[in-house]
């Protein structure tokens, strides 16, 4: 523990920097959020093109947000508490499901079949709002250490 609270005493800048991308972090999961709806919205009205076209930026916008996270969010996270790795090693795993959930809708949205289409999307949202459910509550638990709580 006090290794772990030193680490961060040690680096404020990073602890910082990391309280201000954990509000970016928010933002972007409810961005996520947005592009979602739209998708849903779009197949709940049984319109197969606009569904496709929402899903292609909803698809890009989630990859480019895990890509971010597994490249630069989560490393830091690693220097600033080493302590957390195997809580960071499992939301990178869950990185990895995502993907794969997310290529199973891309096929499903592809056959135009909306109504098959909105339950995978459905079942991704789900899985997709624990995961930044915990992530955003492993953010929250390293501002209060930060803030010596």
């Amino acid at each position: 523990m006090w290794k772990h609270v030193n680490a961060q005493r040690s680096q404020p800048g990073l602890l910082l920097r990391m309280q201000r991308e954990a509000r970016v972090i928010s933002q972007q999961h409810r961005g996520l959020d947005d592009f979602y709806q739209r998708v849903s919205t779009a197949l709940h009205a049984g319109e197969s093109e606009r569904a496709r076209a929402a899903f292609a930026r909803f698809a890009d916008a989630l990859e480019a947000h895990l890509a971010l996270e597994d490249g630069l969010y989560f490393p830091a996270l690693r220097g600033l508490a080493p302590a957390l790795e195997r809580d960071l090693e499992a939301l990178s795993d869950e990185h990895q499901q995502l993907r794969e959930r997310l290529a199973s809708v891309a096929r499903a949205i592809e056959s135009e079949a909306c109504e098959p289409c909105a339950r995978l999307l459905g079942q991704l949202a789900g899985e997709l709002a624990e995961h930044e459910g915990r992530e955003e509550g492993l953010l929250a638990s390293i501002q209060k250490r930060g803030r010596g709580r």
